[in-house]
């Protein structure tokens, strides 16, 4: 039979000094450190629930998924690439020179207002300078 002895709290005080006491109650958070499991370890723990036909299948669609998307990458990139060149090859030099052609009309059209305004006798050019005339001048 099992006999129970009864031990009174003065004898576990004299047995343990304060620095002992932390360690006789633990936390919650000390207790669960061996306990905290990982994602990978709980699925890692499944490899004996799944059957191994079964796991291979998975294993299969997965890295048939993984090669798909590599590929698919790779594949965006390589064409990503080939357009942004095209464009700086083809589109740039055209936009250059048609920024120049626009400053080549600007600067005509600069010169046929000054050669009017040189043409014009001065009287004109007065009027056009000052606006409005006033009476008597």
């Amino acid at each position: 039979m099992v006999k129970l002895e009864e031990v009174s709290l003065d004898h576990v005080e004299e047995e343990y000094t304060d620095s002992d006491s932390s360690s006789v109650y633990s936390s919650d958070d000390e207790g669960d450190v061996d306990n905290i499991e990982s994602i990978l370890d709980r699925v890692w723990a499944l490899q004996d629930v799944i059957p191994p036909k079964t796991r291979k299948s998975i294993a299969d669609k997965c890295a048939s998924v993984y090669d798909w998307g590599k590929y698919s990458a790779n594949f965006l990139g390589n064409s990503a690439w080939v357009l942004t060149t095209s464009a700086l090859l083809l589109v740039l030099p055209l936009m250059i020179e048609l920024e120049h052609e626009q400053g080549l009309i600007e600067y005509e059209k600069m010169q046929q207002q000054s050669s009017q305004m040189l043409s014009q006798p001065t009287g004109q050019q007065q009027k056009q300078a000052g606006g409005i005339v006033p009476p008597g001048f």
